[in-house]
C-alpha cells in the first residue's frame, strides 16, 4: 500500500510499500481519511483523541471494535505467521498470500538465502506440505535474472533444486525429501519499486514432502550439546555423504576449473555486493591490498585473487581430481536429525560426568540410523551443470565445520556486534556475544587465527575434534586410505574451499526494510560484512599452507608440496 499524509503543502510525502488494506489509527488529533492516499486499497482511520479512549472501554467504540477483532484474530496460526513476518522485516499480508484457501501454516523453515519456506497442512490432508518460495520480491539484492552458474538468480535455483531431487538414484532417494510440485510464476512490481524496466517479479514455488525432526543448527541453538556430542554428529552427516553421496556418478574431474568455479564467482558476487550496497561494499572495504580483522593484518579479496592466480602451480594442488554427486549445501540448517534422543543422552551423560566407559557406549550409539538423517535444500549448481546433471567437487559437501569453526551460526543469528574503520587499510573488529547459544557448544577460540593448538588430550572446543574426525571419515590413519590417495591435498583444498564459499556468500545476506528499501550502512549490513571477513581469513589460511608458511591446521598437518616454495610469511599481528 502506497500511503502519505499531504495535510500541508509544505510536508513531505512518505510513501510506505505494504501492499493491503490499511488501519490508521491517529493520536491526538482526527484525521481525515481523504488525506491519506492509499492507492486501490482501503483504509480505515480511527482517531484516538484522549488517553481514557485507551484505557477505559465504551469511549470510542470505533477503537472498541478494532480490539475485539484483533483479539479475536491472535490464533495460533496467526501468531507464527505474525512472529515469521517481523523475522524477516515483511508484512503478514506478504506471508498470507503464498497460503491458499482451505489451508493451515503450522511453522517455517529457517534459511539464509532469502528464501520463505512454509509448513502447511490441507483441510483434507493430514500431511504436512514444505512450501519453498524464492521470488524476485523476497531477494535483497538485485540477481540478473538471466545469471548463469554460480550466478545463477535464487528463484532459478529453486527450480534446479527440485529437478536435482526429482532425478536423485534410488540409492540415496531416502536421505532427501521428495519433490512434488513446481510453480514457476510472476507477479506485479508496485509501481515505486520499479527498476530497469521491470514490470514483474519471477518467483518459483516448489512443495515438497516434510521431513520431520530438528534442523541441526537449531538443535545446537536449542541444548547447546557438549563438543564431542558434536563431533560424533559431523562424523556421522560427513560419513554419510563420503560412503554414500559421493560414490555417485563418479568421474575425473575435467580440470581448470578453479577460475571458473572461484575466483570469477568471488568477483562476480562481491561485483553484486557494490551494486547492492555501495556504500558498505565500497572501494574503500574491497580495493585495499590489505584489511585488518581482529587485529590481524590479511590480503584483501583482490590481491588474495591476484596471488592464487599468479603461481599456476597451485592449481596442481587445488583442482580437484574427480567430481561426482555432491549435496552442495550442507549447512547444518539443511540437514536434519528425525530422532534426538541419541545426542540427549550423550549430552546428559558427559553433563552428569557418568563414568567414561558409558559415555563412549552412548557416543557410539549415534549413528546415521539412530539418527534418522535427512538433507534438505541442495545445491543443484555444479561445474557447469546444474538440475538433474549436477557434479561437482565433493569438498562442497564439508559445511558443517563452517556453522561452527567458522562462526557463520553465529554470524547468521546475529549473536555479534561489528565495528568498522576505514583506515589506510580497512578495520573490522567482530565480537561475539558471550554466552551466546552457540558459543556454549562449540567453543571455538579461533585457534587458526592466533596462530594456537588444538589438544585432543584434554578437549575443550569442536576445533580439538577436527583432526579426529576426518580421520575417522577418510580413514586417514590407514596408509592406503583411498582419500589420501585420491585427493592428497585435501586439507589444503577443504580451507581454501571454505574462504572461496564465505567470500562469495553475503549476497545472500543483506537486510532490507520492511517497505522493501535497503539501510546502506555498516551496522544495517553487518552480517554480509561479517560473512566477507570470514572469508578473507580462511582464504589467507589456504594462502599460507600453499606457499609453505602454514604447516599445520587444527591438528592436521600439511601434505608436502609438489612445488619449490619459501618459509616466509606475510601475515603479522596487529595491535
Amino acid at each position: 500500500m502506497l500511503s502519505s499524509a499531504s495535510t500541508a503543502p509544505d510536508v513531505r510525502v512518505r510513501r510506505i510499500h505494504l501492499n493491503g488494506n490499511c488501519q490508521i489509527l491517529s493520536l491526538g488529533s482526527r484525521l481525515d481519511p481523504a488525506h491519506v492516499d492509499t492507492g486501490p486499497f482501503r483504509a480505515e482511520v480511527i482517531s484516538v483523541l484522549s488517553p481514557s479512549d485507551i484505557w477505559r472501554r465504551r469511549l470510542n467504540p470505533a477503537l472498541d471494535d478494532f480490539e475485539d477483532r484483533a483479539t479475536l484474530s491472535m490464533t495460533d496460526e496467526n501468531t507464527r505467521v505474525l512472529h515469521h513476518a517481523r523475522g524477516r522485516k515483511l508484512l503478514s499480508s506478504m506471508v498470507n498470500s503464498y497460503v491458499h484457501s482451505g489451508e493451515t501454516v503450522v511453522g517455517f523453515g529457517n534459511g539464509g538465502s532469502e528464501s520463505m519456506t512454509l509448513f502447511v497442512k490441507r483441510d483434507d490432508d493430514d500431511r504436512i506440505i514444505v512450501r519453498k518460495v524464492l521470488s524476485e520480491a523476497l531477494t535483497t539484492a538485485n540477481w540478473d535474472r538471466h545469471g548463469v552458474g554460480v550466478m545463477l538468480p535464487p528463484f532459478t535455483k529453486a527450480r534446479r533444486q527440485a529437478e536435482y531431487l526429482q532425478a536423485l538414484p534410488d540409492s540415496v532417494r531416502a536421505y532427501f525429501p521428495e519433490a512434488i510440485d513446481i510453480i514457476d510464476r510472476e507477479i506485479p512490481v508496485p509501481a515505486h519499486l520499479r527498476s530497469n524496466g521491470e514490470t514483474t517479479h519471477k518467483e518459483v514455488i516448489v512443495e515438497m514432502s516434510y521431513v520431520p525432526g530438528d534442523e541441526v543448527s537449531r538443535f545446537v541453538e536449542r541444548h547447546s550439546p557438549p563438543p564431542a556430542v558434536i563431533a560424533r554428529l559431523y562424523t556421522q552427516i560427513f560419513s554419510v555423504l563420503h560412503r554414500d553421496v559421493h560414490t555417485v556418478d563418479r568421474v575425473p574431474a575435467p580440470g581448470a576449473t578453479l577460475d571458473t568455479s572461484y575466483f570469477r564467482k568471488i568477483e562476480d558476487r562481491l561485483a553484486l555486493c557494490r551494486r547492492t550496497a555501495p556504500h558498505t561494499f565500497n572501494r574503500r572495504l574491497l580495493d585495499t591490498e590489505r584489511i585488518v580483522v581482529n587485529g590481524v593484518s590479511y590480503l584483501n579479496s583482490s590481491a588474495l585473487l591476484a596471488r592464487l592466480r599468479a603461481r599456476p602451480e597451485f592449481a596442481a594442488v587445488l583442482e580437484p581430481r574427480f567430481h561426482s554427486l555432491v549435496m552442495g549445501d550442507s549447512n547444518t540448517e539443511n540437514i536434519k536429525i528425525t530422532n534426538v534422543e541419541p545426542l540427549l543422552r550423550a549430552q546428559r551423560l558427559i553433563e552428569s560426568d557418568a563414568a567414561s566407559d558409558e559415555i563412549d557406549l552412548a557416543l557410539a550409539d549415534i549413528t546415521p540410523e539412530s539418527l534418522g538423517l535427512r538433507f534438505l535444500d541442495p545445491r543443484a549448481i555444479g561445474f557447469r551443470s546444474e538440475g538433474r546433471q549436477t557434479r561437482d567437487d565433493p569438498m562442497y559437501d564439508n559445511k558443517p565445520w563452517h556453522n561452527s569453526i567458522g562462526h557463520y551460526d553465529e554470524i547468521h543469528h546475529e549473536q555479534f556486534t561489528m565495528r568498522v574503520r576505514l583506515d589506510d587499510a580497512p578495520r573490522v573488529d567482530i565480537e561475539f556475544v558471550a554466552g551466546n547459544p552457540y558459543q556454549r557448544a562449540y567453543q571455538v577460540r579461533d585457534v587458526a587465527a592466533h596462530d594456537g593448538r588444538t589438544d585432543e588430550t584434554a578437549p575443550r572446543g569442536i576445533e580439538d575434534y577436527f583432526r579426529s574426525v576426518m580421520t575417522e571419515v577418510y580413514g586417514l590413519d590407514d596408509p592406503d586410505s583411498a582419500q589420501l590417495r585420491d585427493d592428497p591435498f585435501w586439507l589444503i583444498r577443504f580451507v581454501f574451499m571454505m574462504g572461496t564459499h564465505f567470500t562469495a556468500m553475503p549476497p545472500f545476506h543483506f537486510q532490507s526494510e520492511l517497505d522493501g528499501t535497503l539501510t546502506d550502512t555498516y551496522q544495517t549490513q553487518r552480517r554480509p560484512v561479517a560473512i566477507y571477513c570470514e572469508g578473507i581469513k580462511w582464504l589467507n589460511w589456504a594462502l599460507e599452507m600453499l606457499e609453505g608458511t602454514r604447516t599445520e591446521f587444527l591438528g592436521v598437518q600439511v601434505p608436502p608440496l609438489p612445488y619449490p616454495h619459501e618459509n616466509n610469511t606475510d601475515r603479522k599481528a596487529m595491535s
